[in-house]
C-alpha cells in the first residue's frame, strides 16, 4: 500500500507544480499583453519599441490587402454574385483606408510621452479588430452554403492570413491576441456551426492550425521582446559610455585649465614674493655694510622701504592662508558688532593715494541710516579693501570708482564696488572668484597681482552665508556686490525691546 501510495503522490506533487507554473506563465501572458495595449511609465518604452516595429511591417498592408480583397472576391465568383464580391471588397478597401489613415494619425506623437503611447497602442488594437472582423466576413458574404470547394478555399485564405498576422501580430501581443480571437470566431465557429462532415473536420482541423500558431506566435513574440529589450539596453549602454566620455572630457578640460591655472598662479607668486623679498635682502644689505658711511637719512630711508616690503610680504602671506583656509573649510570668523560705514571710510582712505597717482575719483554712496551688521571685521575690511584695490588697479586714468552700502528690498545689507574700468569679457566672468582667474587684459596693467583678491572675496562672503555676484561688460565697467544675510543685520536696543 505503502509502496503504491508514493507513485501517486508523486504525480499529483507534478501535476500541482505543472498547474503552478502554467497559472504563473497565464499570468505573465497576461500582463504582457495588458501592458502592451495600455502601457504604463516603467515599460512605456517596450510599447513604444512595439509599436513602432509593427507600424514599420505593416507599412504597406493596406495597399497589398485590397488588391488581395480584389482576388479573393474574383476566387468565388463561380458561386457568389457579383454585387455581393464588389460590396465587400469596396468595403475592404474603405476599411484599409481609415485604419491606415487612423494609424498614421496617431503616430504623431502628441502631448505627454506616456499618453501618447497609450493613445497609439489602443488605436494599433481597435484599428487592427475592425479591419481583422472586416476581412474574416469572407466566410459570411462569400460563403456558399452546400459548396465544399467554397468553403476550403476560403479556409485556406484565413489559415493564410492567420499565418501573416503571427508574424505580424507578434511583434505587439495585444494586437496578436485580438486578431487570434476574431479568426478563431470567424473560422472554426464558422465551420462548426453547419451541418456537413467535411466542415466540421475542417473546423477540428483550423482550431488545431491556431493553436500551433498560437504557440509559434509565443516563441516570436518572446524572441523579438528579447530582442527589443536588448537593444534598449544597448541603447542605454551607448548613451551612458556617450555621457560619461563627455564628462570625462569636459573633466580632462577642467584639468588642463586648473593645471595651466596652477601654473600661472605659481609664476605670480613667484614674482610677487620674489619682489618685496629682493627689496628686504639687498637694502638691509646696504645698510648692514654703511654703504652711505654716516648718512643716516638714508638708511632711515632704506629702513622704511624694508618696512613697506615686509608688509607687503606679510599680505601675501596672510591671502595665501586664508584662501588655504576657505579652500580647506577651516575658516573661522569672529564675529563682532561690525559698521560698514566706518570700514568703507578707512579703505578709501588707504586707497586715495593710489587713486590720486592714478588720476581717479572715489566716490562714497553709503545708504543712511544704514546698521550695522554681525560679522567678521577683519573679513569685512578685506572685502572691501580687495574690491578697492582692484578697481584702483583696473580702472584707466580719468575714470571714477564708487564704494556703495545699501539695504536692498528683501531686507538684506549689500555693499560693493563700481568702476568704469576696462570691464569682463563675458567668457571670463565664470571664473574670475577662482584662484587666478582674473578675467582681465593684463596688458591694461603692469601690476598683475596675485589673483586671489577676488577668490578672498567670495570665499568670505559665502563664510558669511552670503554671496558675491558680477556685473560687468568689457570696455564698460565692473560692478561687484556682495550681499548678506538678512539676518546679519543688528537690531537697535528699542527694536530688541519691541520684539522681546
Amino acid at each position: 500500500m505503502s509502496g503504491a501510495s508514493i507513485p501517486v503522490k508523486h504525480w499529483r506533487d507534478a501535476a500541482a507544480n505543472a498547474a503552478v507554473s502554467l497559472f504563473r506563465q497565464v499570468i505573465t501572458a497576461a500582463r504582457i499583453v495588458a501592458y502592451s495595449a495600455y502601457p504604463s511609465a516603467e515599460n512605456r518604452w517596450l510599447a513604444d519599441a512595439q509599436l513602432r516595429l509593427y507600424r514599420e511591417s505593416t507599412r504597406y498592408q493596406p495597399i497589398m490587402l485590397i488588391l488581395a480583397s480584389i482576388l479573393v472576391s474574383q476566387a468565388s465568383a463561380g458561386w457568389i454574385s457579383w454585387s455581393t464580391r464588389t460590396t465587400w471588397w469596396i468595403s475592404i478597401a474603405c476599411i484599409c483606408v481609415i485604419t491606415d489613415l487612423s494609424n498614421r494619425y496617431f503616430d504623431t506623437p502628441r502631448g505627454n510621452a506616456l499618453q501618447s503611447v497609450q493613445l497609439r497602442a489602443l488605436n494599433c488594437v481597435v484599428a487592427t479588430a475592425v479591419f481583422t472582423v472586416a476581412w474574416s466576413s469572407m466566410t459570411v458574404f462569400l460563403w456558399a452554403p452546400g459548396n465544399e470547394i467554397d468553403h476550403m478555399v476560403l479556409v485556406l485564405i484565413l489559415a493564410c492570413s492567420l499565418a501573416a498576422s503571427t508574424a505580424l501580430g507578434a511583434l505587439h501581443p495585444a494586437t496578436a491576441v485580438a486578431t487570434y480571437a476574431i479568426y478563431s470566431i470567424f473560422l472554426v465557429g464558422r465551420l462548426a456551426a453547419t451541418d456537413s462532415a467535411l466542415d466540421h473536420t475542417l473546423a477540428s482541423l483550423s482550431a488545431i492550425y491556431i493553436a500551433l500558431m498560437a504557440g509559434q506566435l509565443v516563441v516570436i513574440a518572446t524572441t523579438s521582446r528579447k530582442m527589443i529589450t536588448l537593444e534598449h539596453e544597448r541603447s542605454v549602454l551607448v548613451d551612458d559610455l556617450h555621457n560619461a566620455k563627455i564628462a570625462s572630457d569636459r573633466d580632462r578640460a577642467r584639468a588642463t585649465t586648473a593645471g595651466r591655472a596652477k601654473s600661472q598662479f605659481l609664476s605670480n607668486m613667484n614674482h610677487e614674493l620674489r619682489t618685496p623679498m629682493n627689496a628686504i635682502l639687498g637694502f638691509s644689505e646696504l645698510i648692514q655694510h654703511k654703504s652711505f658711511g654716516d648718512a643716516v637719512d638714508k638708511y632711515a630711508e632704506y629702513a622704511g622701504i624694508i618696512h613697506s616690503s615686509g608688509e607687503k610680504l606679510l599680505t601675501l602671506i596672510d591671502d595665501m592662508l586664508d584662501l588655504a583656509k576657505i579652500e580647506g573649510g577651516r575658516l573661522s570668523l569672529r564675529e563682532t558688532s561690525v559698521d560698514l560705514r566706518q570700514i568703507i571710510a578707512d579703505a578709501m582712505e588707504t586707497n586715495e593715494p593710489a587713486a590720486s597717482e592714478a588720476c581717479l575719483s572715489l566716490v562714497k554712496r553709503v545708504a543712511r541710516g544704514l546698521p550695522r551688521v554681525q560679522a567678521d571685521e577683519r573679513a569685512m575690511r578685506q572685502i572691501i579693501g580687495n574690491l578697492l584695490s582692484n578697481a584702483v588697479k583696473f580702472t584707466p586714468s580719468g575714470g571714477c570708482v564708487t564704494v556703495f552700502a545699501q539695504l536692498e528690498d528683501d531686507g538684506r545689507p549689500a555693499f560693493g564696488v563700481e568702476d568704469t574700468g576696462i570691464g569682463i569679457a563675458d567668457e571670463d566672468q565664470s571664473t574670475v572668484f577662482e584662484r587666478s582667474g582674473k578675467g582681465r587684459h593684463d596688458v591694461t596693467t603692469m601690476d598683475k597681482g596675485t589673483g586671489l583678491g577676488l577668490a578672498i572675496v567670495k570665499g568670505f562672503a559665502e563664510a558669511h552665508d552670503g554671496e558675491a555676484r558680477l556685473e560687468s561688460a568689457l570696455g564698460s565697467g565692473t560692478r561687484v556686490t556682495i550681499y548678506l544675510p538678512a539676518s546679519r543685520i543688528e537690531r537697535s536696543e528699542e527694536a530688541q525691546k519691541l520684539a522681546g
